[in-house]
C-alpha cells in the first residue's frame, strides 16, 4: 500500500479535508497492480483526467518512497550482530521490490510486468532495522556517560578535598596573624606553633586523601581503557568465526607494507576460497554452510600458529592469512597444510559434507603497494579455482601443487 491525496468528488476545486495537524487527509491505495502505465497516464492528464492526476501522484509517492529507503541503505553502519554490507544489501532489496515491483527473490534483476507489493514487509523491514540501530547507539552512549561521569565525579571528589584543606590552614594562619599584629609574644609562639602543626597535619591528610583519589582515578580509567579495548577488539572480530574481521585485515596490510619497506623481512598474503560451500547451502541450508565456514575457521587456527600470523575472514565464504617472516617456500607448505587439514575435517553427524579450500599465495615484493599485492594474490587464487580447485597457486607462476 501506499498514500494518496483525498480529492473532493466530481473533480470539485474544493481543498481537501484537513486533520488536526493541518495537513491532507490521506487514504491508503492497495493495488498498486491497478495503476496505469506511465504512457497511459500522461495520456489522460493531457485530456485533464483525474486518473492521470492520481497516477502522477502515486509516481511521486514511490519516488519518495524509493529514495527515503536508497539513502537509509547508503548510510548503514555496523551492527553488533550484523555487518553494515547485510544491511545495506536488505534494504537495497525492499527498495527495488516497493518501487519497481522487483520479486523479493529476484536478485536485483529488473521486474516484468507488476507484481503485488509487499508492503506490510517494506514496513516491518523498516521498522527493525531502525529499531537495532537505536538500540545500538543507545548503548554505546550510555556507555560512554557512564564512564565520562566515573572520571568527573572522581576530580570533583579530589577538588572537594583540596578547598576543605585550604579553608582549616587559612583559618589557622589568620589566627597566626593576628597575635603577630598585636605583638602578644607569648600568643605568637603557641599560634604560630599551632599553625604549623595544622598546616602539617592538613597536608598529611591532603597528601593521604589524594592518594586514594588518585588510586580510585587510576582504577577508573584502567576499568575505561579495558572497556574500549573490548569495544575495538569487537569492532574488528568477525562474529561467525572468531577470527579478525575485513576492517582488520585492511589495517593489517597496510602496516605489513609499511614495514616491508623499512625492513624488507619476508611477508606473503593467501588468499583462501572455501570451494563447494554453494552446494553445501542448497542442500544443507545456511546452518550447515555456516558450520563448514568455522570448520575452515578452525582448520586455520590450527596451520598458522604464530602470534604474529594475522587470520580475518574476509567475505561470505573466503578467508586471508597474512604471515609475517615468511617467504614463498614456507607459505607453500603451509598452503599444502591447511588443504590436507580441511580435507580431514571431520562433519557434523547430522549435515555430513565435504568441502574444500583454494588458496592463491603471493610474497610481497618492493614494487607492490596494498592494491597491487592484493591483486596478485587474489589473480593467484582466480588461477586456483580455474585449475580445478583444492590446490594451492603462487602469483606470477605457472604452477600449481594439489
Amino acid at each position: 500500500m501506499f498514500f494518496r491525496k483525498s480529492g473532493p468528488p466530481n473533480g470539485s476545486s474544493t481543498p481537501p479535508a484537513e486533520g488536526k495537524s493541518g495537513a491532507p487527509l490521506l487514504h491508503l491505495v492497495k493495488d498498486v497492480a491497478a495503476t496505469p502505465s506511465a504512457a497511459a497516464a500522461s495520456d489522460t492528464a493531457a485530456t485533464g483526467g483525474t486518473s492521470g492526476q492520481s497516477a502522477a501522484e502515486i509516481g511521486m509517492v514511490l519516488d519518495a518512497l524509493g529514495s527515503i529507503l536508497a539513502t537509509f541503505a547508503r548510510y548503514t553502519f555496523d551492527l553488533p550482530d550484523r555487518p553494515a554490507e547485510e544491511s545495506t544489501a536488505e534494504l537495497a532489496r525492499w527498495q527495488r521490490h516497493a518501487t519497481l515491483g522487483v520479486p523479493l527473490s529476484a536478485d536485483g534483476a529488473a521486474a516484468a510486468g507488476v507484481h503485488p507489493r509487499d508492503w506490510p514487509g517494506v514496513v516491518r523491514t523498516f521498522t527493525e532495522h531502525r529499531r537495532h540501530e537505536k538500540r545500538y547507539v543507545d548503548s554505546a552512549v550510555g556507555d560512554l556517560r557512564d564512564a565520562l561521569w566515573s572520571c568527573i565525579s572522581t576530580v570533583h571528589s579530589a577538588v572537594k578535598v583540596d578547598v576543605a584543606t585550604d579553608l582549616t590552614v587559612h583559618s589557622q594562619m589568620q589566627r597566626a596573624q593576628s597575635a603577630i599584629a598585636k605583638l602578644q609574644l607569648g600568643s605568637i609562639k603557641d599560634e604560630v606553633l599551632a599553625a604549623l602543626s595544622t598546616m602539617q597535619t592538613a597536608l598529611q591528610s591532603k597528601r593521604t586523601q589524594q592518594e586514594a583519589q588518585f588510586k580510585s582515578l587510576a582504577d577508573h580509567l584502567d576499568e575505561l581503557r579495558d572497556q574500549l579495548d573490548e569495544a575495538r577488539r569487537e569492532s574488528t572480530t568477525d562474529g561467525l568465526t572468531g577470527l579478525s574481521n575485513r576492517k582488520q585485515f585492511d589495517r593489517t596490510v597496510e602496516r605489513a607494507v609499511q614495514l616491508y619497506a623499512l625492513g624488507r623481512t619476508p611477508v606473503t598474503l593467501l588468499m583462501i576460497d572455501v570451494d563447494e560451500l554453494k552446494t553445501v547451502n542448497d542442500t544443507y541450508g545456511h546452518q550447515g554452510g555456516d558450520l563448514a565456514i568455522v570448520g575452515v575457521a578452525h582448520c586455520l587456527s590450527k596451520v598458522f600458529l604464530r602470534q604474529s600470523d594475522v587470520l580475518c575472514r574476509f567475505g561470505g565464504d573466503e578467508f586471508v592469512a597474512v604471515l609475517h617472516n615468511t617467504d614463498t617456500k614456507m607459505a607453500q607448505s603451509l598452503a599444502k597444510r591447511l588443504l590436507s587439514m580441511v580435507s580431514e575435517m571431520p562433519t557434523p553427524a547430522d549435515t555430513p559434507f565435504k568441502v574444500g579450500v583454494s588458496i592463491g599465495l603471493a610474497e610481497i615484493t618492493p614494487q607492490d603497494d596494498v592494491t597491487s599485492w592484493v591483486l596478485r594474490a587474489d589473480q593467484a587464487l582466480y588461477g586456483a579455482k580455474s585449475n580445478g580447485r583444492c590446490c594451492v597457486v603462487t602469483a606470477d607462476s605457472e604452477t600449481s601443487d594439489v
